[in-house]
C-alpha cells in the first residue's frame, strides 16, 4: 500500500489549545493505522487523524481532505528506516485504533452527507435569488446599498455555477524536468520537513531538482539545511545575505535547470503526487502557469486555524476554480505553483525591482509574479495538485498578514485592471465585478449597520438575513468538498471577521502602501 502524509491532532492540556504530531502512514486496514510520527503520543489518548484519501482507499474520492478519530493504541520509539530518509525525521512508530472504518464511512456515509449539503445549498441559493428580486422591489430607497447587494449576490451566485465548469487537464505522458524552489527564512522546525516532502514526491528523481535559498536566517536554519544536504547529496543550498523573499526565489529561478519552476514555501508540505499533477498542461504553450490547492495543516490549533481552513477550502474550490474557467487565475499562492521556466526569465528582472509609489515593492511576491504571466498566457487552477500548509495561529501574526495581502491585492489589482479587459470578456467582468465588492463591503456593512439602528425603513433585516444566508452558503460547500468535517459552522465567525475585522484593513492598506516587510512571522 502507498504510504501517505497524515497529521494527528490531540489535546494538549493548554486550555482551547490542541497539538499537531506529523507523519507518514505505513499501513492501513478497517482497525486502524500504523503511522510514523515526529511526536510521541500517549497510549489512550483520543486523536482526530487527517488526510487526503488515497487510491487505496476510495478512488473515486482520491484526494478528499478527511479526519478521523480514533484512540491510540500503541506508541514506541524506532529507528527503523525502511530505505527512507525521511523517517529520521519521524522516530515514533504508533499505531492509531479506529473508532469507525473509514473507508465504510467513506463508500456509505459521504455520499449521503454531501447530497444533504448539495440540497441545503441549492435552496439557499434559490433563497438568494429572492433577495435580489427584494432588491430589485425597493431599490428607489436606497439606490447605493441595492445596487452593491445586486452585483455581490449575483457574482456569488456565478461562482458557483462557474467553478463546477472548470475542467483540469487530463493525465498525459509529458514529463518535463522540473525544479522545486524554497525561499526560507527563519523556518528551523519546518523546513526539514518540507525539503523531506519534496524528496518525497512520485516524480522521476532524474528529473526533479530542489533547490533551497537561505535569505539570511538568524536560527538554526542553517543547521537543518547543512543536515539536509548530508541526507540528500543531490539538494543545492544558496545562502544570502538578508535580501527579500523575491531576491531569494529569482536566485533560484536563475539556478533552475527544469523546465517548470515551482515554487513551494517553506512552511508547506507536498503530496506525494503534488508535482506529477501540477504539470498536468504544461504541454500547451499558451499555459504560463498553474496553481495547485492548498489545505491547512494545523486546523486543529485553535478557533482561530479552523476559520482560516474553511476559508482556504473556499477560496480554492468556489473563487479560484471559477477564475480557472477562463485561465485567468488572478494568483499563484506561495504555498504550491507551477511556472514555466522559459516565460519567467523575461519578466524576473522587473519583478525583482518592482517599484511602487516610490518605493521598491516587496510584498505580494507571488501576486506580482502572476499578473506579469497572466498578461501574455494562460494561468489554470489544479485541485488535484494538493499540500497543506500553516496558517497563523495567533491574532497578532494573522491580522499582520492580511494586512500584507490587502497591500499587495490593491497594487496588483489595479495593475491588473490595465490588461484584463483583453482576456476573456466574462473573466474580465468577474475581475471587477470581485474588485468592486471586495472595497466596498466593508463600508457597506458598516453603513447597514448605521442605517439599521437611524432609520427604520433601511430594510436592515433583509441585508442581515442576505449576509447569513451567503455564509451558510460558503460553509455547505465547504462540507460538500469536506464531508467529515465537524465544525463547519465555525465558518459563519469567517464570514463576520473578514466583513467586520478585517475588511476595514483594506483602507488601513491603502494609506500605508509604502511600508514593507518579508512575512508574518
Amino acid at each position: 500500500m502507498p504510504r501517505f502524509p497524515v497529521s494527528v491532532t490531540f489535546d494538549s492540556g493548554a486550555l482551547g489549545r490542541r497539538a499537531c504530531a506529523y507523519g507518514l502512514a505505513r499501513s492501513y486496514s478497517a482497525q486502524g493505522l500504523r503511522v510514523r510520527t515526529d511526536t510521541p503520543l500517549t497510549e489512550g489518548t483520543r486523536v482526530a487523524v487527517r488526510f487526503n484519501l488515497p487510491d487505496a482507499l476510495a478512488e473515486a474520492e482520491t484526494g478528499l481532505r478527511c479526519e478521523f478519530e480514533g484512540t491510540v493504541a500503541q506508541c514506541r520509539a524506532t529507528a527503523e528506516d525502511e530505505g527512507l530518509p525521511s523517517l529520521a525525521a519521524m522516530p515514533y512508530d504508533a499505531w492509531v485504533r479506529w473508532d469507525r472504518d473509514p473507508a465504510t464511512i467513506v463508500r456509505r456515509h459521504l455520499p449521503s452527507r454531501r447530497r444533504k449539503a448539495f440540497v441545503g445549498l441549492t435552496i439557499l441559493l434559490l433563497l438568494m435569488l429572492w433577495y435580489k428580486w427584494v432588491n430589485f422591489h425597493f431599490f428607489w430607497y436606497y439606490p447605493f446599498l441595492h445596487s452593491y447587494s445586486i452585483i455581490i449576490g449575483f457574482f456569488f451566485l456565478s461562482r458557483f455555477v462557474i467553478s463546477r465548469l472548470n475542467r483540469l487537464p487530463g493525465p498525459t505522458d509529458y514529463e518535463p524536468t522540473v525544479t522545486v524552489v524554497v525561499a526560507v527564512r527563519n523556518e528551523e522546525a519546518y523546513i526539514g520537513r518540507t525539503i523531506d516532502g519534496c524528496f518525497n514526491t512520485l516524480y522521476p528523481p532524474e528529473k526533479r531538482e530542489v533547490i533551497v535559498v537561505n535569505d539570511g536566517s538568524t536560527d538554526g536554519t542553517p543547521r537543518i539545511l547543512e543536515r539536509m544536504k548530508e541526507k540528500y547529496p543531490e539538494l543545492r543550498v544558496h545562502t544570502l545575505p538578508p535580501s527579500g523573499k523575491r531576491l531569494a526565489m529569482a536566485t533560484g529561478v536563475w539556478d533552475a535547470r527544469g523546465e517548470i519552476v515551482v515554487f513551494v514555501d517553506s512552511d508547506t508540505f507536498l503530496h506525494p503526487l503534488s508535482l506529477r499533477e501540477i504539470v498536468c498542461g504544461f504541454e500547451d504553450p499558451t499555459l504560463g502557469a498553474s496553481a495547485g490547492h492548498t489545505d491547512v495543516e494545523n486546523a486543529d490549533v485553535n478557533t482561530l486555524t479552523r476559520m482560516q481552513e474553511i476559508r482556504y477550502a473556499v477560496g480554492y474550490k468556489l473563487m479560484k476554480a471559477a477564475e480557472s474557467t477562463f485561465s485567468c487565475v488572478s494568483c499563484c499562492p506561495g504555498c504550491l505553483s507551477a511556472y514555466r521556466r522559459s516565460y519567467l526569465i523575461p519578466v524576473l528582472d522587473d519583478w525583482l525591482n518592482q517599484m511602487f509609489l516610490g518605493s521598491k515593492a516587496t510584498f505580494g511576491d507571488d501576486r506580482s509574479l502572476t499578473n506579469r504571466i497572466l498578461k501574455n498566457y494562460r494561468i489554470i487552477y489544479n485541485d488535484r495538485a494538493l499540500c497543506t500548509t500553516l496558517v497563523p495561529d495567533n491574532w497578532t501574526q494573522f491580522m499582520r498578514q492580511q494586512v500584507r495581502w490587502k497591500k499587495s491585492w490593491l497594487r496588483e489589482t489595479m495593475i491588473a485592471a490595465c490588461f484584463i479587459v483583453r482576456k476573456h470578456p466574462v473573466g474580465a467582468l468577474s475581475f471587477i465585478a470581485s474588485a468592486l465588492c471586495s472595497t466596498l463591503s466593508p463600508f457597506v456593512f458598516y453603513r447597514a449597520v448605521y442605517l439599521g439602528f437611524t432609520d427604520p425603513n433601511a430594510q436592515f433585516s433583509t441585508y442581515l438575513l442576505g449576509f447569513i444566508t451567503v455564509g451558510m452558503a460558503q460553509c455547505l460547500y465547504f462540507v460538500f468538498n469536506n464531508p467529515t468535517h465537524r465544525n463547519w459552522l465555525i465558518g459563519m465567525w469567517m464570514m463576520v471577521i473578514q466583513i467586520a475585522i478585517t475588511g476595514p484593513q483594506t483602507y488601513y492598506a491603502m494609506i500605508t502602501m509604502r511600508k514593507n516587510h518579508w512575512g508574518t512571522r
